[in-house]
């Protein structure tokens, strides 16, 4: 990576509405909920909050190449986030203002991971005033995290066009906002207190086994290093959990349900095997690849609680006799729970 100079660039930005924004052209939603009071991100858009309602404030933009020395002197506030750009091209403006031109293209590095770094000094000096003359000053620092041709294709980013395959990248951002919690997100302010989702409905199905293996990872990015195949019932990587199977192909009967906490009753008798072990998901993504659901729904997201680290018990057991066939011939229940949410 080059070690130039940081760029930078400064410009009088018109505000309303306490809010500049970061966006790229996706027409992205910018975050509504700011933890940390200055600045929050979604995938494809941030927000920084001014003091001012309206008026005008002072940013300078710095492009670096690495993340800089965290200093606060002269400033009153500093904060992190990540950003994530689906085109690399995204700008900085006021909400409802003209763009910028004296500011540049925030990814310049194409679509991506980036780093931002928010301090701000003034924003409590006159809340009600409408400067003309900025007495609000923001630095504003990008830097890449992760970006080039891996990073557009964990983002769905022009791979459909090259292997004439449909375009998942709407759908790949629909799950982003719908589920990404970007405050457990690594740099950023968790909430003070955190709502979560009630538990899915338990989930009856079918998926395919393959060389001994049912695998659990997110289907929307690159396929996950996953463990070896175990000697027992199940291992687990990050972000990748497999399953032993008796078959080396063929249907297997799923059965998925979560607990709050570790489970305590007695297993089964009707089970044969169990197994419990723990594992780490750093997206708040998980699914059984190639689940069919009995109700034909969508293929349920086993961390439905975000990024963290989970606890995994699997029950399995087999029909006798059964052999290859299109009909599950063995069974497994999945019971999953959380341990430690977000970072």
């Amino acid at each position: 990576m080059s070690t130039q100079p940081p760029t930078s660039a400064r410009a009088d930005v018109h505000v309303s509405h306490h809010q500049m924004l970061v966006n790229d052209d996706t027409g992205a939603g910018h975050p509504s909920h700011v933890p940390n009071g200055l600045t929050a991100s979604s995938p494809g858009a941030a927000v920084i909050l001014t003091g001012v309602h309206t008026g005008v404030v002072d940013v300078t933009v710095q492009l670096a190449d690495a993340p800089p020395a965290t200093t606060a002197r002269g400033w009153d506030e500093v904060e992190n986030v990540e950003l994530i750009s689906f085109t690399g091209e995204t700008r900085l403006r006021g909400l409802m203002g003209h763009l910028p031109q004296a500011l540049p293209n925030l990814t310049p590095h194409g679509p991506g991971r980036y780093g931002m770094r928010v301090h701000a000094r003034g924003r409590d000096i006159d809340p009600c005033a409408v400067p003309n003359v900025p007495f609000e000053f923001y630095l504003v620092t990008i830097w890449p995290i992760e970006v080039g041709p891996k990073a557009c294709a964990k983002l769905g980013v022009g791979v459909a066009e090259e292997l004439g395959l449909p375009d998942k990248s709407a759908e790949i951002r629909r799950w982003a906002q719908e589920h990404a919690w970007p405050e457990n997100e690594a740099g950023r302010i968790i909430r003070n207190i955190v709502v979560p989702p009630l538990p899915p409905t338990p989930v009856q199905g079918s998926a395919r086994a393959a060389e001994h293996r049912l695998r659990i990872v997110n289907p929307y990015q690159e396929p996950a290093a996953g463990p070896a195949l175990p000697e027992g019932l199940v291992a687990a990587a990050p972000d990748a959990v497999v399953i032993r199977t008796l078959k080396n192909r063929g249907a297997v009967g799923v059965h998925v349900r979560w607990d709050a906490s570790r489970p305590r009753e007695p297993i089964s008798s009707r089970w044969e095997e169990t197994e419990e072990i723990e594992f780490v998901t750093t997206t708040g993504i998980m699914q059984i690849e190639g689940m069919h659901t009995r109700d034909e729904t969508p293929s349920p997201n086993l961390t439905y609680q975000g990024t963290g680290r989970y606890g995994l018990r699997v029950h399995g057991r087999a029909r006798p006799g059964a052999g290859l066939s299109n009909r599950p011939g063995e069974s497994y229940l999945l019971v999953v729970w959380p341990i430690a949410l977000g970072v």
